[in-house]
């Protein structure tokens, strides 16, 4: 699993400067700079459009994480000078995930190189939903770390926000309230203390990639929302469950 821990935009002190081709003024690009990925970025037309994020100096952050976009396709570009890009990755393809009916995309992006702009151009297409204009709910920046994979029995729990009403006859009467987010259940088995320090306990949000899967698609933001409890099967071997649910 990759995981990034420390990621720009940080909240809305964050000095990057964010600017788009085009923004719904109910959902400006400024929005891009909360973890709430309600709160998204939409444009106003479904031509070629862009998402710069201007970072003020040359940075190296490896990794890009694109949150409940709408679009199959994209382009993601590197600048030092906002005037020559290098292509980093040309998208094409993306499909919503297994929860097909709550219209989620995930999109995770190795970066490479020194840069100081990085953007996202979506071109000209008819979106996947929502099909009058673009979005992005969340872009994240940041170094990803390696963890240890999940030992067998990891588990992917999926949990509908309903309520449920049961009448005499047996009838069962559900009205969807929310968003299906996912818990991910697992144990980081027999690990050195210098590796299990690498997945920080904390309840802030981040972003997990399980890059085992060879789908770029399978990245989350999440956060921890039991407690912590590790056991030791020696000084420096350690044994950690863990429990994290996605931010919908």
């Amino acid at each position: 699993m990759k995981i990034i821990f420390d990621y720009r935009p940080t909240d809305s002190n964050d000095t990057i400067t964010i600017t788009a081709s085009s923004a719904n003024a109910s959902f400006p690009v400024s929005n891009l700079k909360s973890i709430e990925p309600v709160k998204s970025w939409k444009s106003t037309v479904i031509t070629e459009s862009w998402v710069k994020l201007d970072f003020g100096t040359n940075v190296s952050y490896n990794s890009l994480f694109l949150n409940r976009i709408n679009f199959a396709a994209c382009t993601v570009a590197i600048s030092v000078d906002d005037v020559n890009y290098t292509t980093i990755e040309s998208i094409t393809g993306m499909t919503k995930d297994e929860i097909y009916d709550e219209n989620y995309i995930h999109k995770w992006v190795n970066l490479s190189g020194t840069y100081r702009y990085i953007k996202i151009t979506i071109p000209t297409q008819t979106p996947l939903f929502e099909t009058t204009y673009f979005k992005i709910g969340n872009v994240l920046i940041g170094t990803a770390i390696e963890v240890w994979n999940p030992k067998a029995g990891f588990q992917v729990t999926y949990i509908p926000k309903m309520a449920i009403t049961e009448f005499k006859s047996g009838y069962i009467s559900t009205e969807k309230l929310g968003r299906t987010r996912r818990a991910f259940n697992g144990v980081l088995d027999n690990v050195k203390t210098d590796e299990i320090v690498k997945m920080r306990l904390t309840y802030k949000p981040f972003v997990l990639y399980l890059d085992y899967t060879a789908d770029s698609s399978q990245c989350f933001l999440v956060q921890s929302v039991k407690e912590y409890s590790k056991s030791y099967q020696m000084a420096n071997i350690q044994t950690l469950p863990f429990v994290i649910e996605e931010i919908v």
